[in-house]
């Protein structure tokens, strides 16, 4: 039978446009790379299957989700759903992995403040023996988890994962999300450009939370500004259980900022009013990947006119989109799912790990690890988009270089893309943010 990836949520458009982002010592040929239809194929597609229990991964590709349908993070889940879920629907619908159709098992990752969910589905997708494991999208659960996944030599394939700590630190993990290193610099850069020399940063105690505010404060800093609350070491991080700001807010605005900026999660929902409360400007706050989201339904939010931030990331084709939103709406009770963020790179790293199997002519984990790298073109190959071109192409032995509506590079020998997007937006009135201009990072 045919099942959902996850459970039902509603999200709501973000406007984006996408900058090429050059990595250390790599370059992006040809400036920004635009994303092309992957795939033409009239209706939205049928979800996988889900997997049968002591199916053999050798065999068969199995996919494990480990996606947040839960927690802090839950509003990013229905775009990476939908993104692997179109994936896996055109691998079958193109002759599966090895010539067998590749089912998936849906688990949740939920967050940090509920571990004991993401170690559970850990264990039931390590029991399941899967072939690889999508997920998770939050830096610090993907580390909370990670040791017993190595343990076990499972690829596990994050389309989302940001904190610079998870460069190189397994040769089972990947990700195809530029590190925070890229997006801290971009959003300091704006920072800075805009005038402010006095920075407040109102940042969770999360390994995302803080690492991203270091990377941030170095931009800040190296642009001639200076950082007046929250800075590296000055222990004024919140916990991401933290529910009320008043505290944080008024030790923030005693500063004296020119500028906030907001570096958390779904906490972003009480931090906004309790600045507009606390009389601040909302024109001069920033934003994150984390909490760029469109506010336009929730209670309490004030006018974030003015309000800019940033994110990873690139912004797909409307036909992309249309895609994605059709299979979603088929397979997902007709949900209607409007928000794209990290489904590009959702819907690559699924064909990412399925083409791997196909190079290495077994669906096991241990053989597909080998082969991740060489399919997105670290050592060269011939450039294909779809998933159907880049098998036809291995069917005859030759050298693949895949590469999707994500437009990220090769990854490299960290196993981290060497070169990526970062997008720049800003809010106008009661609607979702609007691309504001390119900054490099």
């Amino acid at each position: 039978m045919n099942i959902s990836l996850r459970g039902r949520a509603t999200l709501a458009v973000v406007g984006v446009t996408t900058l090429a982002v050059l990595l250390a010592g790599c370059s992006s040929p040809g400036g920004t790379p635009t994303t092309k239809p992957t795939s033409s194929k009239a209706g939205a597609l049928a979800a996988a299957s889900t997997c049968a229990d002591g199916s053999d991964p050798s065999t068969t590709f199995k996919l494990g989700t480990f996606l947040p349908l839960t927690g802090s993070l839950a509003s990013l889940g229905p775009a990476a759903v939908a993104g692997a879920g179109e994936a896996l629907s055109e691998i079958n619908q193109d002759g599966g992995v090895n010539g067998k159709p590749a089912c998936v098992i849906s688990t949740d990752s939920s967050d940090t403040t509920n571990p004991t969910i993401g170690n559970q589905s850990i264990q039931k997708l390590l029991a399941a023996k899967v072939s690889a494991i999508l997920g998770a999208e939050s830096s610090s659960v993907t580390e909370n988890v990670l040791s017993t996944v190595t343990a076990s030599g499972t690829v596990m394939f994050s389309p989302a994962n940001t904190d610079d700590a998870l460069t190189g630190i397994s040769k089972w993990y990947f990700r195809d999300a530029p590190p925070n290193s890229v997006e801290g610099n971009a959003l300091g850069k704006q920072i800075v450009a805009n005038g402010a020399q006095k920075v407040g940063i109102l940042v969770f105690n999360d390994s995302y939370g803080t690492n991203l505010r270091d990377s941030i404060q170095k931009s800040i800093e190296a642009g001639g500004g200076k950082v007046v609350y929250g800075a590296t070491g000055a222990g004024q991080e919140f916990p991401a259980t933290e529910t009320t700001f008043g505290s944080e807010v008024s030790a923030v605005l005693a500063t004296k900022p020119d500028a906030i900026v907001v570096d958390a999660f779904d906490q972003t929902n009480q931090i906004l009013p309790a600045l507009a409360s606390a009389g601040w400007n909302m024109k001069n706050t920033y934003f994150v990947d984390g909490n760029l989201n469109d506010f336009t339904t929730t209670a309490g939010i004030p006018d974030l006119t003015g309000a800019q931030g940033s994110t990873q990331g690139v912004n797909p084709t409307q036909t992309f989109k249309n895609t994605l939103a059709a299979w979603y709406a088929k397979n997902e009770n007709g949900v209607k799912e409007t928000y794209f963020g990290y489904a590009a790179e959702s819907y690559d790293a699924v064909m990412i790990m399925a083409l791997a199997a196909d190079e290495a002519k077994s669906s096991a984990s241990a053989s597909i690890q080998p082969d991740i790298l060489p399919i997105t073109g670290s050592a060269g190959g011939t450039v294909c988009k779809t998933y159907s071109a880049c098998l036809a192409l291995i069917k005859k032995g030759t050298k693949v270089h895949y590469v999707g509506p994500s437009g990220i590079g090769p990854l490299n020998a960290g196993h981290d893309p060497s070169s990526g997007f970062i997008s720049i937006y800003q809010y106008v009135g009661k609607a979702p943010s609007k691309f504001l201009e390119s900054v490099k990072g």
